[in-house]
């Protein structure tokens, strides 16, 4: 399924979800899923992630957690896997870094991971790096 359906249903008018991803986020307090999305805004751009209840079909079901900031300081890479064998059609871990956050995200093989990265380097170019802002809040806890 297409994660950017819902997550467009949650962005004000402006606001376009490029593309998205559902994946891992490994962090102090173990491993939990994700909805990653890529947000255009103004001519500017930001990575959204969400957090889930189940699938995500509607807007009810997902609940924005943090902003991530495409600019200057941003960067997102791959980080090899720990043996030396790589498998075709295995998962792909990035570390995403931002001023504010290094995130670990596991994302599963296949074509909207392949999207979702391709369109998040087509926006780190240094002509494209801005400062972003945004009219989301974070769901109260």
């Amino acid at each position: 399924m297409d994660q950017s359906v819902v997550i467009q249903e949650t962005l004000s008018a402006g606001e376009t979800c490029v593309a998205a991803v559902q994946g891992i986020l490994a962090g102090e307090e173990g491993v939990e899923s994700r909805l990653l999305g890529l947000v255009e805004s103004h001519g500017k751009f930001m990575i959204c992630l969400y957090t889930h209840r189940r699938m995500a079909i509607t807007a009810e079901d997902v609940c924005l957690e943090r902003i991530l900031l495409i600019q200057d300081e941003f960067a997102i890479e791959e980080v090899p896997q720990e043996c030396d064998l790589h498998v075709i059609g295995s998962d792909v871990t990035v570390r995403i870094t931002c001023r504010d956050a290094s995130l670990l995200v596991q994302l599963p093989f296949g074509s909207q991971t392949r999207t979702f990265l391709q369109e998040v380097q087509n926006c780190c170019s240094p002509a494209d790096c801005l400062h972003c802002t945004s009219e989301h809040a974070p769901c109260e806890p």
